[in-house]
């Protein structure tokens, strides 16, 4: 009997560590928000990383999202952060599902702002790497269909370049003589006056016949005509 009780009052301390631990300690912790004591006026990823390492994760990602904010900070610096950020999810949240998520995610933030990011990692652990693996390959993929866009649209725009189409024959225009050149020879006023006189004259002598006195041919009468009558002496 006993040994029952003790099995028992074992049994409940168990059972109210556990509560505790669960459930009052958890929300005792939430409560209690620690204090950062960063600059916040002027953020660093060496103060975040330093809270990072003493297991200080409310203050590294506090001070990291102060960092983004910031409008001077150049793209690698930017980069930095992002991963730094996603090692402190990756400390931090206790989901496995929701930790990949919100780790690959800033990861691929960091690639979206630097591409060529190589810089070291704060957690060297082979499912930390595979996931910057894969928010890496997500990124490629992302980029080679905005570069896919941006050739359709720029084809789209440029004009398509007409068919070969087979050349027309060129068109001679006939050579107009001008008013300075003058008419040809057989076209002026004088030689067509003078070629109608020479066919004139070459008819008239055809039809006239030559005089009696002139020793020319004299004309015989026609058949069954009276004599012409004689001349007067």
């Amino acid at each position: 009997m006993q040994r029952n009780n003790l099995i028992f009052r074992a049994a409940a301390v168990m059972l109210l560590t556990c509560f505790m631990q669960f459930a009052v300690l958890p929300a005792t912790s939430f409560a209690q928000t620690p204090e950062c004591t960063y600059d916040r006026s002027s953020p660093t990823l060496e103060s975040a990383r330093i809270s990072f390492k003493s297991l200080n994760y409310y203050c590294a990602e506090k001070e990291i999202e102060d960092f983004l904010k910031l409008e001077t900070i150049g793209i690698e610096q930017r980069a930095d952060a992002h991963v730094l950020l996603a090692a402190v999810y990756y400390a931090k949240v206790k989901n496995q599902s929701e930790k990949r998520s919100r780790v690959v995610e800033q990861f691929k933030q960091a690639f979206r702002a630097f591409r060529e990011w190589r810089g070291e990692l704060d957690i060297s652990s082979t499912e930390f790497i595979g996931m910057m693996n894969e928010a890496q390959a997500q990124v490629d993929r992302e980029l080679k269909e905005l570069e896919e866009q941006e050739e359709a649209k720029t084809e789209a725009i440029e004009p398509q370049a007409p068919a070969e189409q087979e050349p027309e024959p060129a068109y001679v225009a006939e050579e107009v003589p001008s008013e300075k050149e003058g008419k040809a020879w057989y076209k002026q006023w004088w030689a067509i006056g003078l070629g109608v006189g020479l066919v004139a004259g070459v008819v008239v002598i055809a039809a006239g016949g030559g005089d009696d006195d002139g020793g020319g041919t004299v004309n015989e009468p026609l058949p069954n005509f009276p004599d012409t009558p004689s001349k007067k002496k």
